[in-house]
């Protein structure tokens, strides 16, 4: 390492976030995955797509099981897994026919979704790579997706410029992220924001809006102001036996925000969104 690139604060920052994240996926590699494909398509459902409300185990499977529905049929499309950590949504994607490639900065991750691919006999692709020097092709993918990532990228200048020139004419990137534009539930947020050396940024819609500048349409489909607060409640420990367990007072909670979320000017309040990016 040169002197020069440990002087630079944005390389430091880079670097404690691929220490962090390295010793996440390190400590969590051995129980990412159950053995068949089977148990990780039930798996992935439960945690990543059934909504808090009915029973989930996840804050944030709500709108990210609105994000899977606005796919449609993923058969045979060319999709990038951006940020993929263990690869687990691209591995979901890849079992519903997609061909997949993904890359994180974590090699310990990567190395993990490769092995899964290959024991799932999936032909998905992944590799350590940074979101600000991509090495795919131009115009390589049909559709770019993530969960949780554009946190991770937006800090770094040239992230969002990567990622328009490795998608095709027309395509998409639709992603999932949590919005800080709300103080009120920044308060609440705070209880439970991972350490500061995960790279979390306070992502923002300008913040979104910069880092993608370059595309052609940009659309910001908030969610979520007093269901929020969901993120103070206990997660329901993970038992793939167990029928989910429906949250009553949750579910009318949700109701409630959809009322009021007919008032457009609350929506820069929310404290979720799915974004869509269009090449």
């Amino acid at each position: 390492m040169s002197s020069e690139q440990e002087l630079d604060p944005q390389h430091r920052t880079r670097e404690a976030e691929r220490e962090w994240h390295e010793q996440f996926y390190s400590a969590h590699a051995a129980t990412a995955f159950p053995p068949s494909a089977e148990d990780f398509r039930q798996l992935f459902i439960k945690q990543h797509l059934t909504a808090f409300c009915d029973g989930g185990w996840s804050w944030w499977a709500d709108a990210r099981q609105e994000m899977l529905d606005s796919l449609g049929d993923v058969r045979g499309r060319r999709v990038l897994d951006y940020g993929c950590g263990f690869g687990m949504f691209g591995i979901y994607l890849g079992l519903c026919g997609a061909e997949v490639w993904g890359f994180d900065l974590s090699q310990s991750a990567i190395e993990t979704a490769n092995r899964t691919a290959v024991r799932y006999g999936l032909p998905a692709r992944f590799a350590q790579m940074d979101a600000a020097e991509l090495t795919y092709p131009d115009g390589f993918f049909d559709l770019a997706v993530g969960f949780g990532v554009l946190h991770h990228v937006v800090k770094y200048p040239g992230t969002g410029r990567g990622l328009y020139r490795v998608l095709k004419p027309d395509a998409v990137g639709v992603f999932h992220e949590t919005l800080w534009d709300n103080p009120f539930i920044n308060v609440a947020r705070r209880f439970t924001t991972v350490d500061s050396d995960a790279g979390d940024a306070l992502l923002t819609d300008l913040a979104i809006r910069s880092f993608a500048v370059d595309f052609r349409e940009i659309k910001l489909e908030k969610r979520h102001l007093l269901y929020m607060l969901k993120r103070l409640a206990a997660l329901p420990p993970h038992n793939l036996a167990a029928p989910p367990k429906p949250r009553l007072l949750w579910r009318a909670v949700k109701t409630l925000d959809r009322q009021l979320l007919r008032l457009r000017p609350l929506h820069r309040y929310c404290g979720e969104v799915i974004v869509f990016l269009q090449k």
